[in-house]
């Protein structure tokens, strides 16, 4: 029997740890609509677009182009730090579309400075989410 709980216990955080096919925007026409009319967060490691969505979670899209890494380790390298920075933080954020767009010098910066940069994106758009919600205590209201 300890085995087996022992075996839940291993196979839980490896679900949580997944980065869904629904928390992604895979489609052109998802990419499009956040291109279309997005709000704009950047710094010299990344420049975040943003667009509210119809579901109650967030999802993520990401353009890594050979522009800023012409090695295929270093793309995924940022990559994952901006996958892994976003699954600790889209858990308990409403549903927006997100497209990260990282610039050339993230190709030479530690995996510390990227992930706290993007750290600040995220608490920026938290502190944007708030502001709108207490600008407009309806939108609040009929979430709840």
């Amino acid at each position: 029997m300890a085995d087996s709980s022992a075996g839940k216990r291993q196979t839980e955080p490896a679900r949580k740890a997944i980065f869904s096919r629904a928390a992604r925007l895979r489609k052109p026409s998802q990419f499009k609509r956040v291109f279309s009319k997005p709000q704009v967060y950047s710094d010299s490691y990344f420049k975040v677009l943003v667009r509210s969505n119809d579901v109650e979670y967030s999802r993520l899209g990401m353009a890594v182009s050979r522009q800023v890494d012409k090695r295929a380790v270093g793309r995924n390298r940022i990559k994952r730090i901006i996958r892994e920075s976003f699954r600790r933080w889209a858990g308990e954020n409403p549903g927006m579309d997100i497209v990260v767009l990282p610039r050339k010098v993230t190709a030479t910066s530690s995996n510390d400075r990227l992930s706290h940069s993007l750290e600040r994106h995220w608490s920026r758009l938290e502190d944007a989410v708030r502001q709108q919600q207490d600008s407009n205590p309806a939108i609040c209201e009929s979430a709840d």
